[in-house]
C-alpha cells in the first residue's frame, strides 16, 4: 500500500482502494528459437556425417546398413516433430509467458500454505510437554512424617555432591585393581582378546585392523556383569568413535545383553561380525563412489546379504565371452584363525583355487583392490599369450620382454620384437580390459580393433600383426639396397603348395637388379616361421609359374636387417650358382655332388660343388677332382667363382715365372702342381663351358713349358693364354704363342725377327704338330736366315739387282739373285742322322724346268761355284759335286761364302 491508495475526497468518506499484486516475470531458462533450431540442425548435420562414416567401414550387411539409416531417419523425425510443436506454441509467446508466470505464483502460495500447516503441527507436539506433573503426594507424606526423602527420588530434584580430584582417582584405582584381579582370576579370556590395557577404570580390548571396546564393571563381585562403555573403528576409513544415535545405543544395549548372556567370547563374535560387515559396507560404499567417476559403465556392483560382487571390465564381455568378477565376503576361519573379510575371484568364469587376491583390511580402499585384481588378471592374459606365442616358431623367447606391476596393470606390458626396427608393447587398459598396442600405427589400429571384437583370436592377430610389418620393413629395406619388389607376380596358391608350406600366409616376391628374370628370392610368411626360398619362374601367356624352389638355410636370427639382406644377396646368387651350373653338369653326364664347405661363415653355410675332372674333358693330366666354390659378390653384383685343381705332377718346370698376373684369372702353385681358376659372371650364368676351355688352355700351356724347358730355352712370360720365350740369346731372337682353349694358336714374332719370313709356315706347323715342331724349326733355321739377312743387308740398294729369297717351306728356301740369274736351293736334310742344310744350284739340277718359267730365260748355271761343289774352295762344309751340305753352325759360312764366290765372279763385291 502506498499513499496514493488513501483516496480523500472533500465532502465524501475516505475509502482504502486494494490492488491485486504485481505477477512477478519468469525468464530465467528460457532459450531463443532460434539457437534451439541452430542446434538441432547442427546436431543433426553431425549425426548424419557419423552414420555415414559407419556405413563407410567395411563387414556390414546391406540390410544392416538400411536399418541403420531408417533408424537415424525416425529419430530425426522425432526430434523436428517437437520443434514443430514448439515453434507453433512460439506463435502465442506472450500469453504462454502469462501463464507460466501464473503458475509459478499459485504454486510458491501453495508451499507458504503448507508451512504454515506445518508449523502449527510442531507447535502443537512441542506443547504437549510443556504440561505440570501431578503432585506426588506420596513423597510428600514420608517428608511430613520423618523428615526425610527417598534417596533414589531426591536424586531426581536434589543433584549430588561433586568428587573431588582426589575421591574421583581413587575411584578410578579401585576400579583399575578390580579389573585386574577380575579379568587375571575369574574371567576366561578369548584368544584374541589377549591384547587389552586397563586405565581410567576401563579395561581397552584391541583387535587388530577392526576394533577397540572399552569394558567396565558395575560392583566388585567377580560374577557380576561387565558392560561395555565405548566401542571404536580402528581401520581406515572409519569414524573415530559411533555417534551418537540409533546405532550407537543398538550395539550398547545389544553387547552388554551379549556380555550378561555370553560373556566376552560372545561379545568378541559379536563385535567381530559387526566390524565385518562393516567393512564390506564401507567397500560397497566405496565402489558405489567409484561407479560416478572413470569406472562408470565398466562396473557392475551387487550386494548380495553380506557378500559384495563387483564385476569388472564389464564393457568388454562379447556375446558368448566369460564375465570375470570379485566376492567380497567373510571366510570362515581355518587353523586357529577367526573367520576374516577374504576375496574370492572368479577369471573368466572359473573360480582362481591357486591364486589369493590379497586385501588390506587395515586400510580399505576398493579402487587398490579392484587395481589389484585386474593387475593380476592382466598378469594372466600376457603370460598366457607369450607362453603361446613361444610355442610358434614366429616368436622366439628373446623377442618377448614381459613386464608385471602387482597393483597397477598400466605398469604390466608385453614387448614384442616384431621386426628389428619395430617393437611394439602389449598393454591391457586398466579400466575398461581393451587391449593396446603402442606406439599406434595404422596397421596397428586395425588389429587393436579386431582384438577387442574378438579377444579369443589375440595370438593370430599378433603372428598376422608381425607378417604384416615383417613384409613391410623387408620390402622398404629391400628397395634401398637395389632390389626390385614384385608385386604384379601373382602364382596360383595351389601351385605354391608344391613348393612352400602349406600354412603359408604372406609372399614377398624379391630380385636383385642384374639377374635374369626368371629368378627371384621369395620371403615366405607361415604358421611354422619366416623362410626364404630361391625360386624360378616361367611367365605364361595368363599368368607365372614356378618350376624349382630351393629354401634358403638361415643360421641364427633371420630379422630382415641390412646386413641379413646383404648376406642374403650373397646366399641366393651362391644357390642359383650352383643350381645353373649342377644342372649343366647333370646335362653333360658330368659326375659331381655337394659337400659342406671347409671354410665355413656361421652366416653364409654355402656348400661346395665337387666335379670328377676325368668325367668333365677326358684327360689325365689332373687330380680327379675339381672344387667349384663361391667367393661372394664383385662389382656390380656379379659372382665370383673358384675352381681349384691340382696337377698329377708338380709343375716346377714353370720356375719362378709368375704366370697369375694382376689381371690373371687363373693362379698357380708350382711346386704342389695346385691352380686356381677365377670366374667373374653374372647371376645364372654357368661357368662349366668357361672351366672346360680354361682346362684345356691349362693343358697346353703345361705340354709348352715342358718343351721350352725341354729344349733349355728361356721363358719371358707365361700365362694361361701365352709363353714367350727366348730361342737364341746371341741374336736375342723371340717367339710367343698365344692359345686360347680349342682355337687356333698365334705365333707372335718382333717385327724384325729373321723368322718373319716364313711366320704363316711355322704358325701352320704350330697348329699341326705343336709346339716342339716350331721350336726345333726356329732353332735350326735361325743360322741360314741370319746368313740371308746378312746377305740382304750387305746388297742393300747398291746394285741395280737385289737378291730374292723365297720360302717355300720351312725347311726350304729359294735364293735368287736376280740380276747375275743365279737361283739356288736351300733344303734341310738329315745327313747320317745329323741335319744337314744343302744347297744346290737350281739350273743344272733342273734347267728345263727352270727355263720355262715365266721370267726364267736369263737364269744360268753358277759356275762360279764350280770351286765350293768341287772341293777346290776349302770350308767347314761338304762339296756335293752339284751342291754343297753344311751343318747347322756352319751353313751361316757357306751362305756367304757363296755370295762372295758369286759376285766375285762377276767382278765386283757388295
Amino acid at each position: 500500500m502506498t499513499p496514493g491508495d488513501l483516496v480523500d475526497v472533500p465532502g465524501k468518506q475516505t475509502e482504502l482502494a486494494l490492488r491485486n499484486p504485481r505477477l512477478p516475470h519468469i525468464t530465467q531458462g528460457f532459450i531463443e528459437l532460434r539457437l534451439l533450431v541452430s542446434r538441432l540442425v547442427q546436431d543433426s548435420h553431425n549425426r548424419l556425417q557419423g552414420m555415414i562414416g559407419l556405413l563407410a567401414e567395411g563387414g556390414r550387411s546391406d540390410g544392416d546398413k538400411k536399418a541403420r539409416i531408417i533408424e537415424h531417419m525416425l529419430e530425426r523425425r522425432k526430434q523436428f516433430i517437437k520443434l514443430l510443436v514448439l515453434t507453433m506454441w512460439a506463435k502465442n509467446a506472450p500469453a504462454v509467458s502469462e501463464v507460466i508466470d501464473l503458475k509459478v505464483f499459485l504454486d510458491t502460495r501453495q508451499e507458504i500454505f503448507h508451512k504454515v500447516v506445518w508449523n502449527l503441527y510442531e507447535v502443537r507436539r512441542k506443547m504437549s510437554y510443556a504440561r505440570i506433573p501431578n503432585p506426588d503426594l506420596d513423597t510428600a507424606v514420608r517428608v511430613l512424617s520423618t523428615g526425610r526423602a527417598n534417596t533414589a527420588m531426591t536424586r531426581r530434584y536434589v543433584p549430588p555432591k561433586k568428587l573431588t580430584s582426589r575421591e574421583t582417582l581413587k575411584i578410578l584405582r579401585d576400579l583399575n585393581t578390580l579389573l585386574s584381579l577380575r579379568l587375571a582370576l575369574h574371567e576366561k579370556l578369548p584368544p584374541y582378546f589377549r591384547d587389552y590395557t586397563i586405565a581410567s577404570g576401563r579395561a581397552t580390548f584391541t583387535v587388530a585392523d577392526e576394533f577397540e571396546a572399552d569394558l567396565c564393571i558395575g560392583d566388585g563381585d567377580p560374577t557380576s556383569q561387565l558392560y561395555l562403555v565405548d566401542f571404536r573403528f580402528i581401520f581406515k576409513p572409519s569414524a573415530k568413535t559411533l555417534p551418537a544415535g540409533r546405532i550407537r545405543d543398538e550395539v550398547e544395549s545389544r553387547g552388554n545383553i551379549i556380555l550378561k548372556q555370553k560373556g566376552l567370547e560372545g561379545i568378541y563374535d559379536y563385535l567381530h561380525e559387526f566390524v565385518m560387515t562393516d567393512k564390506i559396507c564401507t567397500l560397497f560404499r566405496q565402489f558405489q563412489m567409484m561407479l560416478s567417476g572413470r569406472w562408470t559403465e565398466n562396473l557392475v556392483v551387487d550386494m548380495r546379504k553380506r557378500t559384495l560382487v563387483v564385476q569388472y571390465w564389464s564393457g568388454r564381455v562379447t556375446e558368448g565371452a566369460t564375465k570375470s568378477w570379485i566376492e567380497v565376503g567373510i571366510k570362515r576361519g581355518t587353523g586357529g584363525r577367526p573367520s576374516h573379510v577374504g576375496v574370492r575371484w572368479i577369471r573368466d568364469g572359473k573360480t582362481v583355487q591357486d591364486q589369493e587376491v590379497p586385501l588390506d583390511v587395515a586400510v580399505l580402499s576398493a579402487e587398490s583392490l579392484i587395481k589389484t585384481v585386474i593387475a593380476m588378471h592382466t598378469k594372466h592374459i600376457l603370460t598366457l599369450i607369450r607362453g603361446r606365442l613361444a610355442h610358434s616358431p614366429v616368436f622366439p623367447l628373446s623377442a618377448m620382454v614381459l613386464t608385471t606391476h602387482p597393483t597397477d596393470s598400466f605398469n604390466s606390458s608385453l614387448k614384442l620384437q616384431l621386426t628389428p626396427s619395430r617393437p611394439i608393447k602389449f598393454l591391457i587398459e586398466p579400466i575398461t580390459g581393451r587391449f593396446a598396442l603402442h606406439p599406434p600405427t595404422m596397421v596397428s589400429t586395425q588389429v587393436e580393433l579386431s582384438m577387442n571384437n574378438s579377444p579369443t583370436g589375440t595370438e593370430d592377430l599378433i603372428i598376422r600383426l608381425k607378417f604384416i610389418l615383417t613384409q613391410e620393413e623387408v620390402e622398404t629395406r629391400a628397395r634401398s639396397m637395389g632390389w626390385e619388389v614384385l608385386k604384379m607376380l601373382n602364382i596360383r596358391r595351389e601351385e605354391l603348395k608344391g613348393f612352400f608350406p602349406n600354412s603359408t600366409k604372406y609372399i614377398s616376391y624379391l630380385r636383385r637388379k642384374g639377374w635374369g628374370k626368371e629368378w627371384v628370392v621369395a620371403m615366405v610368411l607361415a604358421d611354422t616361421g619366416q623362410t626364404w626360398w630361391v625360386a624360378k619362374v616361367h611367365e605364361a601367356p595368363s599368368q607365372w609359374s614356378m618350376s624349382m624352389a630351393l629354401e634358403i638355410p638361415v643360421h641364427g636370427e633371420a630379422n630382415a636387417t641390412y646386413s641379413f639382406l646383404g648376406n642374403l644377396e650373397k646366399m641366393s646368387s651362391a644357390m642359383i650358382t650352383l643350381f645353373v651350373n649342377q644342372s649343366m653338369l647333370v646335362e653333360k653326364g658330368v659326375q659331381h655332388k655337394l659337400q659342406p664347405s671347409k671354410v665355413a661363415d656361421p652366416k653364409l653355410v654355402i656348400p661346395d660343388l665337387y666335379i670328377r675332372f676325368s668325367s668333365l674333358i677326358h684327360a689325365n693330366w689332373g687330380i680327379d677332382v675339381l672344387r667349384l666354390t663361391f667367393q661372394g659378390l664383385g662389382a656390380e653384383g656379379k659372382c665370383i667363382v673358384t675352381v681349384l685343381g691340382r696337377t698329377k705332377e708338380p709343375m716346377t718346370q714353370l720356375g719362378s715365372t709368375n704366370i697369375s698376373a694382376a689381371d690373371s684369372d687363373v693362379s698357380f702353385h708350382p711346386q704342389s702342381g695346385s691352380y686356381a681358376i677365377r670366374f667373374n659372371i653374372n647371376v645364372g650364368e654357368s661357368v662349366i663351358e668357361p672351366l672346360i676351355e680354361k682346362l684345356h688352355r691349362i693343358e697346353r700351356l703345361i705340354r709348352f713349358v715342358a718343351v721350352i724347358r725341354r729344349f733349355n730355352l728361356p721363358c719371358l712370360d707365361v700365362s694361361l693364354g701365352r709363353i714367350a720365350f727366348t730361342y737364341d740369346t746371341e741374336s736375342n731372337s723371340s717367339a710367343e704363342v698365344s692359345f686360347s682353349g680349342d682355337r687356333e694358336m698365334k705365333l707372335h714374332l718382333p717385327p724384325r725377327s729373321p723368322h718373319i719370313r716364313i711366320k704363316g709356315f711355322l704358325e701352320h706347323k704350330l697348329n699341326v704338330s705343336g709346339l716342339e715342331t716350331v721350336v726345333m724349326a726356329l732353332t735350326v733355321t735361325l743360322p741360314l736366315l741370319l746368313a740371308f739377312e746378312k746377305i740382304e743387308a750387305a746388297i742393300g740398294d747398291k746394285s741395280d739387282g737385289h737378291i730374292f729369297v723365297l720360302s717355300r717351306s720351312v725347311d726350304w728356301f729359294r735364293v735368287y739373285y736376280r740380276r747375275l740369274g743365279v737361283v739356288l736351293d736351300w733344303q734341310l736334310q738329315c745327313r747320317k742322322s745329323v741335319l744337314h742344310w744343302f744347297v744346290r744350284d737350281a739350273v743344272s739340277s733342273n734347267s728345263e724346268s727352270e727355263g720355262e718359267i715365266v721370267g726364267g730365260e736369263g737364269r744360268r748355271k753358277a759356275d762360279e761355284l764350280k770351286g765350293i761343289w768341287s772341293g777346290e774352295v776349302e770350308g767347314d762344309w761338304e762339296p756335293l759335286k752339284s751342291g754343297a751340305a753344311a751343318r747347322l753352325r756352319e751353313v751361316g759360312a757357306l751362305a756367304w761364302k757363296i755370295h762372295e764366290l758369286i759376285y766375285a765372279g762377276q767382278g765386283a763385291m757388295p
